[in-house]
């Protein structure tokens, strides 16, 4: 759960000085886009400053093979000839994020920038014989039909000699989830219109075969025009598995850790997807996280802050936050809760 110590050099430390400066200059839309989980996935990555950056590629190795862009990327152009990058609107110690413009048709994109690393995660996919970067591997699963309106879309994808380029969909009018809940005082509607899309993202994951592995409301953004979530970051994420995973290797946020994670040696995917979500909804409700430390998530005793909550919202907080997972209802049985229907009780 700790992150892997960044490189030390002198070129580093003017990088990581610079990107405290971008990160307080964008405050609005910090860590959007950019990986959010305490894996070690790649270091800072290189900002798009001509002419290093976007320079023409070199010729490949005919020796090495293509790289495999099948289903996404559709002709071999570069991306200098495809895409225009116009500002910085997002950075991290996993990537930087850019607004940029699609040079055919003018559309804005979101441009995500990832350095090459020995760390570098890969996954092999159905329909893909070599092992491609996670984010893009896990993306490209989340392409396949039926595609859900809660999850941001992949484009395409490029590879160059030191780095990865995502060209993803860019919402319109938005801002993170995290900042909405802390700039408004939610009730129950409005929450309940936002956790009913929350949740059929990560259903929608579920079923396409992706534990996305970090649900905390920094990875939604909310579009305001048409009002919808987006899921983003699959960063951290993980192929579906029935047999669960390791507890040693979870990587999400902390605060969002469900307690069999911290006291026994497996944990499974829809369990620990569904307490990120009674975290998520219970944040929403009372403007902070229901534990605040290791020993409070393994006893997992919640107590409400708002008093002017309905007696199903409780209950549905309640169930997601067992401290047993199989206590905890499923994706499903959490869209079937009182709580979800018409009227409020």
């Amino acid at each position: 759960m700790e992150a892997s110590p960044a490189n030390k050099s002198s070129k580093g430390s003017r990088k990581k000085g610079t990107g405290r400066f971008l990160y307080r200059l964008w405050k609005a839309v910090k860590r959007v886009f950019c990986c959010c989980c305490h894996c070690s996935a790649v270091t800072v990555v290189e900002p798009f400053v001509p002419p290093a950056d976007l320079e023409p590629e070199p010729d490949p190795d005919p020796s090495s093979p293509a790289p495999d862009h099948s289903g996404i990327k559709a002709n071999n152009e570069s991306f200098e000839s495809l895409y225009a990058v116009i500002k910085l609107i997002g950075s991290g110690g996993f990537g930087r994020v850019y607004q940029g413009e699609r040079r055919f048709d003018n559309k804005k994109v979101a441009i995500k920038r990832i350095r090459k690393s020995d760390n570098n995660r890969y996954l092999t996919i159905p329909g893909h014989p070599k092992p491609l970067v996670t984010e893009v591997a896990l993306m490209m699963m989340m392409r396949r039909e039926p595609i859900s309106p809660f999850i941001i879309q992949l484009y395409e994808w490029f590879e160059h000699p030191t780095a990865f380029t995502l060209v993803m969909e860019y919402p319109e009018a938005w801002e993170s989830l995290l900042d909405f809940i802390r700039n408004h005082l939610i009730y129950e509607p409005t929450a309940r219109f936002l956790m009913r899309q929350a949740v059929q993202a990560v259903q929608h994951c579920i079923r396409q075969g992706v534990f996305h592995h970090d649900i905390h409301p920094q990875n939604f953004l909310l579009q305001r025009r048409p009002a919808q979530l987006k899921l983003i970051d699959f960063g951290c994420g993980q192929l579906f598995s029935r047999d669960g995973y390791e507890s040693n290797i979870y990587i999400g946020a902390p605060d969002y850790c469900p307690p069999e994670v911290l006291t026994e040696p497996r944990f499974h995917a829809v369990p620990a997807n569904v307490w990120s979500l009674g975290v998520l909804l219970f944040m929403m409700m009372n403007q902070r996280t229901p534990f605040r430390n290791r020993s409070k998530i393994t006893e997992a005793n919640v107590t409400f802050l708002n008093p002017t909550l309905s007696k199903n919202c409780r209950d549905l907080i309640s169930q997601c936050l067992a401290r047993d997972p199989t206590k905890r209802p499923t994706l499903e049985q959490m869209l079937q809760h009182k709580w979800f229907s018409k009227d409020l009780q």
